[in-house]
């Protein structure tokens, strides 16, 4: 949408060689008062789970599709996420063949948000390493390490974990890939400096080759940095990328010199709507509290007519009022025996109440179990409904006029 605004395009930035499945899908689950969550997979098979998503075979489509359908009519599922399950079915039928999970996932995903946003171009991340970077990184291993270390040192809420540094050593802030899948760490060879040479401990690598920039891929910091000063204008991050990209920046202005593409934050809260209970954690503890408090304390919420009653309350009240009286424990100690038992049979004269109230500090406990499930902002965007993300284009089209970004003759 801001692509449009400023007559630019628009381009899809995927990290292909990540490990994080694209294959389990949470949906939310509503039994009675209960917000739940039920994970689905689309396959069955582990036998590739640990490999990147370019290292493994697409799944079968029209098994995945079937599997969100049957999803859809399971016990506890909303009519507005089984609706946006068959939106997810329909996008997996009719897919051509792909040659790894990345390329049929990102087909998937490009069917699914076209009608909000229209066509996208698609990058892989693991194509932008460039023979310019790797020359940069290869002139000065160590300043780079170096500035990075002391750029993860000055953003530790970023949790990026710092290079290897050693005499002969440094490690470089790249991936290998193997034809097979497996990422393996990348280091730079200091031996002859001179002629410094990538190089990684696992065997079958050889990055002293013309080849090697096709099986380097780039890590989450240097992967923003190649994007924002080779690839890009602007870089939109969400909340995440946002502060690792802090790191970013610091890195790259201390060890190169230059600036890089400006970057935006871009963020929305669509929650889903669930019709369940919701609490606060105070209130919770506050239906704890009297849960607990009530059986020493019924008379204090409860009224009666009844003179046995009458009687055990004005005699709790007397007890009390002279407890101090002086320091002598066995009167002392009869006295807390005595309201004990006052408190007992009183309790046991309004059992309702107290039973209530134990069932409130219950009831509160899942509507706070609610609360937090229902403020998630991460599930998957085809169970929002069609008019939530219509709003949300609109709002975001709406908005453009105060991103202060509009330059319409700058492509």
């Amino acid at each position: 949408v801001f692509a449009q605004h400023v007559n630019g395009s628009a381009l899809h930035l995927s990290v292909d060689y990540d490990t994080l499945s694209p294959l389990a899908l949470d949906l939310p689950v509503v039994l009675g008062p209960l917000l739940s969550v039920r994970r689905l997979t689309l396959e069955d098979s582990t036998q590739h789970a640990d490999l990147p998503v370019n290292a493994r075979p697409p799944i079968d489509a029209v098994r995945a599709a079937q599997r969100l359908r049957e999803a859809a009519v399971l016990r506890g599922i909303s009519s507005e996420i089984a609706q946006g399950l068959h939106r997810l079915a329909d996008a997996y039928d009719s897919l051509q063949a792909f040659p790894h999970l990345a390329a049929q996932t990102l087909a998937v995903l490009d069917r699914l948000r076209r009608p909000y946003v229209g066509p996208i171009d698609n990058r892989p991340a693991s194509t932008i390493v460039t023979p310019r970077f790797i020359e940069r990184l290869l002139a000065d291993p160590l300043g780079c390490a170096r500035c990075y270390n002391r750029a993860v040192s000055a953003f530790p809420q970023a949790g990026i974990t710092p290079l290897h540094v050693s005499r002969d050593i440094v490690e470089a802030p790249l991936w290998a890939q193997q034809p097979q899948g497996q990422r393996e760490r990348v280091y730079i060879d200091l031996a002859d400096s001179r002629s410094p040479q990538l190089f990684t401990f696992a065997q079958g690598f050889d990055l002293t080759s013309p080849d090697a920039l096709q099986v380097l891929r780039p890590r989450a910091i240097s992967l923003s940095a190649l994007m924002r000063s080779e690839h890009c204008d602007l870089f939109i991050h969400g909340r995440g990328g946002g502060i690792y990209d802090q790191v970013t920046e610091h890195w790259w202005h201390s060890w190169t010199g230059e600036a890089l593409a400006p970057m935006a934050i871009v963020s929305a809260d669509v929650l889903l709507d669930f019709d369940v209970p919701t609490a606060t954690r105070d209130q919770l503890a506050q239906a704890v509290w009297f849960s607990h408090h009530l059986p020493h304390n019924v008379d204090r919420y409860t009224q009666t007519t009844d003179d046995a009653e009458a009687a055990l309350r004005d005699e709790k009240h007397n007890l009390l009022a002279h407890m101090d009286d002086d320091r002598a424990k066995r009167r002392r100690s009869a006295a807390f025996q005595r309201l004990h038992a006052i408190n007992h049979e009183l309790t046991s004269r309004h059992r309702d109440k107290v039973v209530a109230a134990r069932r409130a500090a219950d009831a509160a406990q899942v509507a706070v179990s609610n609360a937090d499930l229902a403020s998630r902002r991460d599930w998957c965007f085809t169970l929002c409904s069609d008019q939530a993300m219509n709003e949300l284009t609109q709002l975001i089209r709406q908005s453009m006029p105060l991103a202060g970004l509009a330059h319409h003759d700058q492509p």
